[in-house]
């Protein structure tokens, strides 16, 4: 059985979340570019290649062209190597 939480022990596990889902985005991340891939990432309103040694090549603004909804699966068609 499980014990009930009171409101503020429950609003504290709640704050958690935000911090513990960055943790987790930032180690996968890490994880990534450790194996090698290339990522693609908006930085400072620009989207950002990042290559397998870390470096950084500015790709193009980030604009807003595509709505994208919660679960929904979308596919990129081609990056372009300018």
């Amino acid at each position: 059985m499980m014990a009930e939480l009171s409101d503020n022990e429950m609003d504290r596990d709640e704050e958690l979340i935000p911090k513990l889902a960055a943790a987790a985005t930032h180690a996968a991340f890490l994880r990534s570019v450790a194996a090698g891939h290339t990522l693609v990432m908006a930085k400072n309103g620009v989207l950002v290649r990042v290559e397998r040694d870390g470096s950084e090549i500015p790709l193009r603004a980030a604009t807003a062209k595509h709505r994208v909804k919660a679960w929904e699966a979308f596919r990129i068609r081609q990056l372009s190597s300018s």
